[in-house]
């Protein structure tokens, strides 16, 4: 099928795929380990990386491993850690410079004490990168976004802080999802096509405004002020999209500023 762009945008197959994880192709659960594809999510996406002749990537947060986890037995390109990791297309393994681990360590102990001690916060751990979940405890937010800023601030700029839907994550500076969506477009076989970002979070519109700038096309999942001119309401969505079903609906409201 391809694509019409009036007021609705059909698949086509023959553009890239970028997708995130959780909140677009899963649903978000109260614990990062929890989450899972369903089959019509599974079989959604290895139908569109065979009709698609592999040009799909999954541009994540998580690590590689957690990843792979989710999408088992499926192997598809990917980004971890917002590009500080990346699977290319021959599954060639790139990695940042690993961040000092006394930084880490310290940041570590003292987001894990904050974990330990109040009722609804989780501390993910993903090595190079912490992510501090409180959708469980909302009236902490400003206590952890200042935590996080504050160790962000005495890394020397080795890590920087990232908010997110309910968690605020602590990462290797330098690296986002618009830069992994931008090697993956220098790489086969996604090089040619129209690349297409879809995304739910803060951490999407990086690779939104990505692919905008390589002529393509950005779809928010769910609600929220965005740069993308394209929507779908959630993972359920997301998956009828990537099977060809539904279209995405043209955004005309809550567009962020650049």
């Amino acid at each position: 099928m391809s694509a019409h762009e009036g007021d609705s945008l059909w698949i086509d197959w023959n553009w890239a795929f970028f997708i995130d994880l959780d909140g677009t192709l899963v649903e978000i659960v109260g614990h990062p380990e929890h989450a899972e594809l369903t089959p019509a999510g599974r079989q959604a996406l290895s139908s569109l990386y065979e009709r698609a002749g592999g040009a799909v990537a999954l541009i994540s947060g998580r690590s590689i491993a957690s990843i792979d986890r989710i999408v088992a037995p499926l192997y598809p390109p990917a980004a971890g850690i917002h590009g500080a990791e990346r699977r290319d297309a021959a599954g060639r393994m790139l990695r940042a410079p690993p961040v000092a681990e006394d930084l880490i360590a310290r940041a570590r102990w003292e987001l894990g004490r904050v974990a330990s001690a109040e009722e609804g916060v989780l501390l993910e751990d993903k090595g190079d990168a912490l992510a501090v979940h409180y959708r469980g405890a909302p009236d902490l937010e400003v206590r952890l976004r200042g935590l996080v800023d504050r160790l962000a601030a005495s890394s020397g700029g080795a890590l920087e802080a990232q908010p997110g839907k309910c968690v605020i994550e602590l990462r290797p500076s330098g690296h986002d999802k618009g830069g992994a969506a931008r090697a993956f477009m220098a790489e086969p076989p996604f090089t040619g096509r129209r690349p297409v970002f879809l995304g739910d979070d803060l951490t999407d519109e990086d690779g939104f405004r990505a692919v905008q700038a390589m002529g393509g096309a950005a779809i928010k999942v769910g609600a929220g002020a965005t740069v993308a001119e394209w929507r779908l309401p959630g993972p359920e969505a997301v998956i009828a999209w990537l099977s060809g079903e539904v279209p995405a609906y043209r955004e005309n409201q809550g567009r962020m500023h650049e």
